[in-house]
């Protein structure tokens, strides 16, 4: 023993885990050997013998004693030790280890411990920095597939590496398109603007390059191709195509167009006559009673034509930015029918026109009673000005499955099945332009598909039992109170 050491001086008993009744017992065990020996040159040879015996079984069973404690202080540490490391290894899991065994050993296994600690901190150090980094990938994917505009990624070599949900529905890519070259997935203008785009990014050294009205597919589409930055000069991380569809945009411009070519249209034929029988009746004198009688009734007439043309496209604008203010009550719809009827009769007498009134029950709506009768007006002066003379027009209401119906037909020149769901839409007129174009400006049947859908109604067009155009609209019946 005095020949072991360890790092503070020789090693002791006590170093590897024996007390000190280890030690006392163990050196009694060891001075049975010389007892037993003297005690054979003394006695006979059987009793000597005999106490050989018993000293050796007394020392075997003191060192079976000493490898058990051998074993429990010194190797059963050291193999906690090695199967936690191989653990570690294996599946990258900490294991701590009890601080046990021999006091030589307790340093070693408290370094251990410490060790595996900071690696554990160091571990849910990563893993709160990774999780992070998915919260933020998570983001920022969300908000890509969420965008209406079309959003790709290409790498240097034009190959697709990433898109969002609109642009996979613009490429109609039922199938993965990462990897494929952009290019050959494009058609038209729409392909030779990107083509041309990312030549000039590569040869000029831009950032970005922008095209606009780009016809693909019945849209219009803004292009915008930009050069991915880096904070590495030598990485090139590619581009990104952005599409922004604007056919709404084209729509909006295109019906400003219109509107200013119909108004502009519709307005100049008053305006001349207004201007032309003016002037006229400057020229005239007092004499002239009869003439002077005929421009003033024109100038009446063209006056009011003026007037309803500018209330259409201000009730029309009102409609379509939702400025209107609605007057709602519960009302009975047979009696707006019968004034609607009323007020349109002279017209109709002017041109020897029969209007029959057909009611059948009383039924209530919920509605803006002067809406409801501008809506009955509008389409019984339609049917008026497209039935020639002494022809015939029908005004009849209806209830059924909860809802009160309403039918304007006419025995007239009829719509054209084609044309029946054209005729809702703004500035649409049926007629030859140059010659059978009606007056007006072709908001009429706009204003009124926009009322009866404010009311939850629906309206549409067919054919007229009286052989002309029949208008039908439905609203849902309320319970009066």
């Amino acid at each position: 023993m005095n020949a072991a050491t360890n790092a503070n001086g020789p090693l002791r008993l006590r170093d590897l885990g024996f007390g000190p009744g280890s030690v006392v017992i163990t050196t009694a065990l060891a001075a049975l050997v010389p007892a037993g020996a003297a005690f054979a040159l003394s006695a006979p040879w059987q009793t000597a013998l005999a106490a050989a015996a018993a000293g050796a079984a007394t020392l075997l069973t003191a060192a079976h004693f000493a490898m058990r404690r051998l074993r429990s202080q010194l190797l059963a540490p050291l193999h906690d030790a090695a199967r936690a490391m191989e653990n570690l290894r294996a599946t990258g899991q900490a294991q701590r280890l009890e601080e046990r065994g021999a006091a030589l050993l307790q340093p070693l296994l408290r370094r251990f411990n410490l060790a595996l600690l900071a690696a554990e901190q160091r571990d849910q150090a990563s893993q709160a920095s990774l999780m992070t980094v998915e919260a933020a990938f998570d983001r920022v994917h969300a908000v890509l597939q969420s965008l209406r505009e079309c959003v790709l990624v290409v790498d240097p070599r034009g190959r697709v590496v990433l898109l969002n949900r609109s642009a996979r529905q613009l490429l109609g890519a039922e199938t993965r398109t990462e990897g494929c070259e952009l290019l050959p997935l494009l058609t038209g203008d729409l392909q030779q603007a990107v083509r041309e785009g990312m030549e000039r990014i590569e040869t000029r050294g831009l950032t970005e390059v922008r095209a606009g009205d780009l016809a693909y597919q019945s849209r219009i589409y803004d292009l915008t191709i930009v050069q991915v930055q880096s904070n590495r000069p030598d990485q090139d991380y590619g581009k990104v195509v952005v599409l922004a569809d604007v056919t709404r945009n084209h729509e909006i411009n295109r019906l400003k167009d219109e509107l200013l070519s119909s108004i502009s249209h519709e307005l100049r034929t008053p305006l001349t006559n207004m201007c032309s029988s003016s002037e006229i009746l400057t020229s005239l004198t007092a004499a002239d009673e009869e003439a002077w009688r005929e421009f003033a009734t024109m100038l009446h007439g063209e006056s009011h034509r003026l007037k309803a043309l500018v209330d259409d496209v201000m009730e029309f604008s009102q409609l379509e930015t939702q400025k209107v203010e609605w007057q709602v009550v519960e009302a009975v719809a047979n009696p707006i029918a019968e004034r609607a009827v009323v007020m349109l009769r002279p017209k109709a007498d002017a041109k020897n026109i029969a209007v029959e009134l057909a009611v059948a029950g009383d039924a209530t709506v919920s509605v803006d009673p002067g809406r409801l009768t501008e809506v009955l007006c509008r389409l019984l002066d339609n049917a008026i000005k497209f039935t020639p003379e002494n022809g015939r027009v029908r005004v009849s209401t209806n209830v059924h499955d909860g809802l009160v119906e309403f039918a304007i037909a006419d025995s007239g020149v009829g719509i054209a099945e084609s044309d029946r769901q054209r005729i809702f839409e703004r500035f649409t007129q049926i007629g030859d332009v140059m010659t059978g174009k009606p007056a007006g400006t072709g908001l009429g049947l706009s204003i009124v598909q926009r009322i009866v859908d404010a009311f939850g109604g629906q309206v549409w067009c067919e054919d007229s039992p009286l052989g002309g155009a029949q208008f039908r609209f439905v609203l849902p019946q309320t319970v009066a109170r």
